[in-house]
């Protein structure tokens, strides 16, 4: 069964060799390709891979949750951003235990949210990655890159060119204003 799709731990093992059909096993996402991506869009990217992962874990918790688009949001309210990144966290650390991996230290990981963000989803991650490739039983590709993840991106490039012409423009008035002084 293809990622984000809850099933039991049987029914995987039966179905797994059969997803080759446009590879849904194409989950993860690398950590080059995460921080290129973040740092391109001007953090854009980062609700992109948030809502993302927050779809296909929602799924695999087989609990028939709709909520990824307000929890996406959510993230820009302060305070209620904490909370959702636990959510995320927790729910990662209950599928990574269903299928046998390592506890994955929560509270640790949200803490490091609040004063390292870039640091905790980096190796959040990676966990994430640890668990598609045994949940996947290594079958769990990197995936394709989107339409979706192009147009963050491309939004991202223009906010950052805005900003930059805006820098460009105050500077050139600055400039002005004092030489007519």
């Amino acid at each position: 069964m293809p990622p984000g799709a809850h099933v039991e731990r049987a029914d995987f093992v039966a179905g797994a060799a059969s997803s080759a059909a446009g590879d849904p096993w194409a989950v993860k996402r690398s950590l080059g390709r995460c921080w290129g991506s973040a740092v391109l869009s001007f953090g854009l990217w980062q609700f992109f891979w948030f809502h993302n992962y927050r779809n296909l874990l929602d799924g695999e918790m087989g609990e028939r949750r709709d909520d990824a688009l307000l929890h996406t949001f959510g993230l820009l309210v302060p305070i209620l951003n904490y909370f959702i990144i636990y959510w995320l966290w927790r729910d990662l650390d209950i599928l990574r235990r269903r299928v046998g991996l390592p506890e994955f230290p929560v509270g640790l990981y949200v803490v490091g949210a609040v004063f390292l963000a870039p640091l905790s989803y980096s190796f959040a991650n990676e966990r994430l990655n640890e668990y598609w490739d045994v949940r996947s039983q290594g079958h769990a590709t990197d995936a394709p890159v989107t339409t979706g993840e192009k147009i963050f991106i491309g939004i991202g490039i223009g906010l950052f060119l805005l900003y930059l012409a805006f820098i460009v423009l105050a500077l050139a008035l600055a400039i002005t204003e004092s030489s007519s002084s």
